[in-house]
Formats: C-alpha cells, sequence, structure tokens
C-alpha cells in the first residue's frame, strides 16, 4: 500500500523513559538512550509530485469519460444495426432482389462483375 510522507507524523512515538529507568540496572544507560532518542530528526521530502499527479488525474478522467461517451455512442450503432438485421426477413425466405434492395453498393458491384464475366 503507497502511504504518504504526510500522513506520518512529524516527531516520534512518546517512550516511557520511567519504566525503563526502573527496570534497567544502570540508570546512565537509559539516560543515554532518552538523549539519543531525542536528538533524532527525521527529514520530510519536499512534496515535487502531488500537483503533478493530480492533474494527470485529471486528464485520465477527462480522457476516461470522453471514452465512455464514444463507447455509448458506438453500442447505440450496433444496437441499430442489430435490430435492423433482427427485423429483416429472413435470407432463406428472401429473393436476391429483396437482399440486394438496400445494398445499393453490392448491388453496383454484383452488376459490375457481371457485365465484365459476358462473352
Amino acid at each position: 500500500a503507497v502511504v504518504s510522507t504526510q500522513s506520518t507524523g512529524s516527531t516520534l512515538e512518546p517512550i516511557d523513559w520511567n519504566y525503563y529507568s526502573s527496570r534497567v540496572g544502570d540508570p546512565a544507560l537509559v539516560e543515554d538512550f532518552k538523549a539519543k532518542y531525542g536528538a533524532v530528526v527525521v527529514p520530510r521530502p519536499a512534496d515535487t509530485a502531488s500537483a503533478g499527479i493530480a492533474e494527470m488525474e485529471s486528464t485520465f478522467k477527462k480522457d476516461m469519460a470522453d471514452y465512455v461517451a464514444s463507447a455509448e455512442e458506438r453500442i447505440a450503432q450496433f444496437e441499430a444495426t442489430l435490430a435492423a438485421l433482427a427485423a429483416e426477413k429472413p435470407l432463406k425466405d428472401m429473393t436476391v432482389s429483396e437482399y440486394l434492395a438496400d445494398k445499393p453498393d453490392l448491388c453496383a458491384k454484383i452488376e459490375a462483375d457481371i457485365e465484365s464475366r459476358k462473352l
């Protein structure tokens, strides 16, 4: 999991030094650890990427919204094509003239092919 550096605290966890002083035989050792622990500084890197990431995210969201809109348009076109095909007479019951009636490009191509093969 990605964790933001800003979500972690800038101070160290507090330690109950009295607990350790009462349990460790050498109080000077506990004081030495306490001094060293108090001197620890956790550097925080500068956030140089968040603005760029936010910009990329907004661009991505816009691109995806455009893609979804165009996909919905294509789906509507496909559904219209399917509805038109479903409304047609079955091929086994159709004559060639009926089939070619709404396909002028195919009709012209067939007629040109027939003309080119005449003797």
